[in-house]
């Protein structure tokens, strides 16, 4: 599944993780955080972002969320990922 040869493995509430070359560090300070910011949002649990989306979405809209389409809900659920990173 996971080559453990010199990778970083992390646990998540997921499963395992294994942090790429790229995610590991770069020279370059923004790809190092959007790396850091990808890594962080795979370990997120599906069901934590979604609630957090819910409430995102009950705190800033007045649309409910089974009217919503699947773009829209992606949308939020992003929004939801962005905060809890």
């Amino acid at each position: 599944m996971f080559d453990q040869s010199g990778a970083d493995v992390v646990e998540t509430s997921n499963g395992l993780l294994q942090v790429s070359e790229e995610e590991k560090g770069s020279a370059n300070p923004v790809i190092h955080h959007l790396s850091v910011y990808k890594t962080r949002a795979r370990m997120l649990s599906d069901g934590r972002v979604d609630k957090k989306a819910r409430e995102l979405l009950a705190a800033n809209s007045y649309a409910d969320w089974d009217g919503l389409s699947d773009d829209d809900k992606e949308l939020w659920r992003h929004m939801a990922r962005l905060e809890l990173c």
